[in-house]
């Protein structure tokens, strides 16, 4: 993320969380968003591959390619996570593509619905 882009996130980002939350301080959001965009963490910022690998949940991995949201990251999650399903990319265009991938979505989310339901 560039100075110009990281300016921005932290004036768009900044004052809406701070509306919601004035405990938190601009140097809170703009520490955050530097080790979020910036420092790049080798994998994904809130997981390590070993807790990916060991994940059991469920999970569909739309990737993206965005500087938040690397392409390699959604097909390493995918990768790694034992119970992970990948879409297709990208899958925002064209529209029936678009659509297809929201019924893949809902297929799943209504899939793992009823296993968690039938569990308990």
């Amino acid at each position: 993320m560039s100075d110009i882009e990281g300016a921005q996130t932290n004036r768009l980002e900044g004052p809406a969380l701070r509306a919601h939350r004035p405990d938190v301080t601009m140097a809170t959001v703009e520490g955050y968003l530097h080790n979020f965009y910036r420092v790049r963490p080798d994998f994904v910022y809130s997981v390590s591959r070993d807790f990916t690998r060991s994940c059991r949940t469920p999970m569909l991995v739309p990737p993206d390619d965005s500087p938040a949201h690397p392409h390699q990251s959604s097909v390493d999650v995918a990768s790694l996570a034992p119970n992970a399903e990948i879409t297709v990319f990208p899958w925002r265009e064209p529209p029936e593509l678009k659509a297809r991938t929201i019924d893949r979505v809902r297929t799943f989310l209504k899939a793992h619905i009823l296993m968690r339901a039938a569990a308990q």
